[in-house]
């Protein structure tokens, strides 16, 4: 069993449902999204949905891909929508630089 796997065994009483924190959320991976590279898990496919919809409300704190600065995503934050999921920018500067080079900056992440 990979580490990651274990990890996430040992912790999934722990990892709970970022839109409603009353619930464990789920191993599953079709119970799950991404926001900047980070895996966010969910308790069933309600909360993934009110989620997907508005995720700078859910995700919190997230990392500039580019900058590597900490900050909390808005209305007004760049976004860029990518297939494994959005990415928020804290400025509009990191935003260029990622669009110029995503395959540097995505971040790959599988657990």
């Amino acid at each position: 069993m990979p580490a990651a796997d274990f990890l996430l065994e040992h912790m999934s009483n722990s990892l709970y449902d970022p839109v409603d924190t009353t619930q464990v959320a789920s191993l599953s991976r079709s119970l799950r999204a991404r926001v900047n590279g980070e895996i966010y898990r969910f308790a069933g496919p309600a909360t993934l949905a009110r989620f997907r919809r508005n995720p700078a409300r859910w995700c919190g704190i997230l990392r500039d891909p580019v900058s590597g600065v900490r900050f909390r995503p808005g209305r007004r934050s760049p976004r860029m929508a990518l297939a494994d999921g959005p990415y928020f920018f804290s400025t509009d500067s990191t935003f260029i630089a990622f669009r110029a080079d995503t395959a540097r900056f995505a971040i790959r992440r599988d657990y």
